[in-house]
């Protein structure tokens, strides 16, 4: 299993409990990945044939269906939801949320082009969910939070789109500072405390962490932890 994987796994226990796993047409991890959860799968549309190639099934295929190519399986559920007012995604979403499988773990929020990217990430910013994008993760931060990382984990911060924080364990920590999107953001910070927390006085922060040993010059003087 790639060291993503295993370290995104090692640190789920720690962001919330989730019921279910949410796939869109993006990069998915590998087959190993899905083995570990025993969790719904919910493909948005295309999401279906990615799941496919990888040998595996989807619990539930919904969105306008315009493409998926193969057959669905008998075990499949499918969900026609033609209404273009809404994307697959939010199709998806309000299907995880009627049917108690909220919140869900995200695969796939990204790969295509920049503007499906930016669309995902704004649909994600209102949710309760976790996106797992490897060799990153990504969670909106609407109160209190705190991780175990290993040193020099590099992150960044962005206000969705106004928020107001405080950290504590960051190599250029943020008092009370208010961030802004897209105006003034925390952009490739660094731990340098295993301990790390955010505490979010007013509105919301996207939090992306990479969970891979990325060294450059925000790493300098900083031991990198495998």
């Amino acid at each position: 299993m790639p060291e993503a994987d295993q370290k995104f796994l090692a640190l789920l226990p720690a962001l919330g409990a989730y019921r279910s796993l949410l796939c869109l047409k993006g990069i998915l991890p590998g087959r190993t990945f899905f083995s570990h959860f025993n969790l719904p799968i919910i493909a948005a549309d295309g999401a279906y044939n990615l799941l496919l190639e990888k040998g595996i099934v989807a619990d539930v295929a919904i969105g306008d269906c315009d493409s998926i190519r193969a057959p669905i399986a008998p075990q499949t559920r499918k969900i026609v939801a033609e209404n273009q007012d809404f994307s697959d995604f939010q199709k998806a979403l309000k299907f995880v949320r009627e049917n108690r499988l909220s919140p869900p773990i995200i695969l796939g929020i990204n790969g295509g082009y920049i503007d499906h990217i930016l669309s995902n990430v704004a649909i994600f910013s209102r949710t309760d969910a976790v996106a797992y994008m490897p060799p990153n993760v990504a969670m909106v931060v609407r109160d209190r939070l705190a991780l175990r990382l290993p040193l020099a984990t590099k992150l960044s911060l962005f206000a969705v789109p106004f928020g107001r924080v405080t950290t504590r364990g960051l190599r250029w920590e943020l008092e009370n500072r208010e961030l802004h999107f897209p105006e003034y953001n925390s952009c490739f910070n660094r731990t340098v405390a295993e301990q790390v927390a955010f505490e979010v006085a007013e509105g919301a922060i996207f939090l992306v962490i990479y969970l891979e040993n990325i060294a450059d010059a925000g790493s300098e003087g900083i031991e990198l932890i495998h």
